[in-house]
């Protein structure tokens, strides 16, 4: 992302937030669905007690999500927008929220998952760089695994303001980082969630992964 697009898209929170507040509305959540987005990207995998880094977190609110359905997970969060993070802060002072250009200077230390919801939604000059440096950020400071979530492009219209991403080529992208993924498209028919788990320990008799291998039998 270049520098006028980061502008674009700080400016258009900002105006947001002036408008709105601390609300959905200022995320451009106007449909009350990020509470389900929140959903899938926590019950992937067991969460409890590991360190969860929210990239594009906004105010913050998967923690208090998390809080509220009784998930114990060592939270942080990143936006590269100053306002929101600072009013994240005045909302949730419990909760680690910075402020940080994250693919401009990396991350200050490594989570065992890396969430990210609604960060590749908006339409800018080059979206698919974009993808891919986002991708190389969320492994390289993951232990365990990274999960995000698109706007699918199978669709039967678009908005001039949204980017839809093609989830056959996402799919490919992620293969480059770990065998085991997960593709979600079973909660909103036009969105999708892509989990990439980097285990890549599995038992080399039965070639499955060691969840797995109380269902394999022996002939």
């Amino acid at each position: 992302m270049d520098k006028e697009d980061k502008e674009l898209l700080i400016e258009s929170y900002n105006d947001r937030f002036k408008k709105y507040g601390h609300s959905n509305d200022t995320l451009g959540w106007t449909k009350g669905k990020h509470e389900l987005r929140y959903h899938i990207l926590l019950t992937q995998w067991n969460l409890e007690n590991k360190s969860v880094l929210d990239f594009g977190c906004g105010f913050g609110d998967m923690y208090n999500y998390a809080k509220n359905l009784g998930l114990k997970i060592e939270y942080y969060g990143v936006d590269l927008n100053k306002e929101l993070i600072l009013e994240g802060k005045k909302d949730y002072p419990d909760a680690n929220l910075e402020f940080r250009d994250a693919l401009e200077s990396g991350l200050s230390r490594k989570y065992d998952y890396i969430l990210s919801s609604g960060v590749h939604n908006f339409k800018i000059k080059d979206n698919w760089s974009f993808i891919e440096k986002t991708f190389e950020l969320y492994n390289e400071y993951s232990l365990k695994g990274f999960a995000l979530n698109f706007l699918s492009n199978r669709v039967d219209y678009t908005l001039e303001d949204t980017y839809h991403s093609d989830p056959v080529k996402i799919v490919e992208l992620a293969y480059k980082y770990s065998n085991k993924i997960v593709l979600r498209n079973d909660y909103m028919p036009f969105e999708f969630t892509l989990f990439v788990d980097k285990q890549k320990e599995f038992d080399k008799d039965s070639v499955v992964y060691p969840e797995f291998s109380k269902y394999v039998t022996e002939n």
